[in-house]
């Protein structure tokens, strides 16, 4: 088991912002370049060992705004080849590690053909180690995937969007794919509460950060609005924003969403990792977040409704002894419509409360054992079919107005 001591994490750590509105490689290899020049650091890569982590969260076609789009991948692949010793790209979706998942997901995400014309190496190994986390506020151990743990540079390509469970996923989230398949679950079960599992996220990215430098880069081009991070709808917001610090990086895209309250960007600052407001985040750009802003961008159906957000959840777990939380909780509900009975919701709950049953048609469906559901909301993200819909309950929705 290795170990990891402090090293500073900057919070005035600048971010990059350009407009882009569209997916044209050459276009967006010239922007990454201005972007890492604006950095001054374009030259991190020189001679390492580089795993490129994108977001592959489950097999989705580009066109759903869900994961790393194929031509950010090859933009960055461009300049990475005339610098970096080795590349790999490297990623643990959700469900079980294993090579016959990472080569379907890869292929399903447009990712391999673009690996294969580019001749870069997908990572095929499943293995993983432990690492400890010292400085780490709730969680002082991780077991990560291998191919990142060797790296010497992570290059974290995310995408913005909205996320059910934590109003909002974008750097720092993206690091949660760095846990071997189902071991992320096991996070989920190990941390119920929002408060805790944001703190996790935080360890978890600060680890990251801290162990190796990282080059942070956000498509924001078309994001992903609704009930993200896999079942929302596309959404243009066209910018392109990069960093070496997640936090800094997240902190100034939640502004050009309108995305507050996210519980691990407030627990950065906190520590130190980041500003408290997005006002504060130095930007290279000759725009302004203002300049780059949407209106109206749709939050998931957890947290949406005006005042009623994610932030009103962190205080109530210490109330009544968390009974209140729990049954105000929006909460994961099957839709007898729409579900095929597959499974997989049962297959990634963490505290296994989904079995599939059959109905009084004949035909299998999904059921939620409500007592023990946990509301991570991983059944939702997982469900290819879309069939795993959020039940407010009726008081906040009268309070939401």
């Amino acid at each position: 088991m290795s170990a990891i001591y402090p090293a500073g994490i900057d919070p005035t750590t600048p971010v990059a912002l350009d407009r882009c509105d569209s997916y044209d490689v050459d276009t967006l290899e010239t922007l990454i370049r201005r972007q890492l020049e604006a950095l001054g650091c374009a030259d991190m890569f020189d001679g390492k060992r580089v795993a490129i982590k994108p977001n592959m969260v489950m097999k989705k076609s580009p066109d759903a705004a869900a994961t790393t789009h194929p031509a950010v991948l090859e933009a960055m692949l461009r300049i990475l080849k005339e610098r970096a010793a080795d590349i790999v790209i490297a990623e643990s979706p959700g469900g079980v590690y294993t090579e016959q998942l990472l080569r379907s997901t890869y292929r399903g995400c447009g990712l391999a053909e673009v690996a294969e014309r580019m001749e870069v190496r997908l990572n095929y190994d499943t293995s993983a180690r432990d690492v400890e986390a010292p400085d780490g506020k709730t969680s002082k151990m991780f077991s990560l995937i291998t191919p990142i743990l060797d790296a010497d540079v992570i290059v974290n390509l995310c995408k913005l969007k909205s996320h059910s469970l934590t109003g909002y996923s974008g750097a720092v989230k993206n690091y949660f794919g760095t846990i071997p398949g189902v071991q992320k679950f096991e996070m989920h079960a190990r941390f119920p509460d929002y408060n805790d599992f944001g703190s996790m996220l935080v360890d978890l990215c600060a680890y990251h950060v801290a162990s190796k430098p990282t080059f942070n880069l956000l498509d924001g081009i078309v994001a992903m609005e609704g009930n993200g991070p896999t079942s929302g709808t596309p959404r243009k917001v066209g910018c392109l924003l990069s960093g070496c610090n997640p936090f800094t990086v997240d902190r100034a895209a939640t502004a050009i969403v309108d995305i507050d309250g996210v519980i691990m960007l407030e627990e950065a600052a906190r520590r130190g990792f980041c500003p408290a407001t997005a006002s504060q985040v130095k930007l290279l750009s000759d725009l302004t977040l203002e300049d780059v802003h949407v209106d109206n961008f749709i939050k998931p159906d957890t947290v949406k409704r005006p005042g009623v957000g994610v932030s009103m959840f962190r205080i109530l777990p210490k109330l009544f002894g968390g009974r209140l939380y729990k049954w105000l909780q929006p909460r994961p509900d099957i839709d007898a419509k729409t579900c095929v009975g597959c499974g997989e919701c049962a297959r990634s709950c963490p505290r296994h409360t989904i079995e599939v049953q059959p109905s009084k048609d004949g035909k299998k469906r999904a059921v939620i054992a409500y007592d023990a559901c946990i509301r991570c909301y991983c059944c939702q993200e997982l469900c290819p079919f879309k069939a795993v819909k959020i039940h407010k309950n009726p008081i906040i929705r009268l309070i939401g107005g």
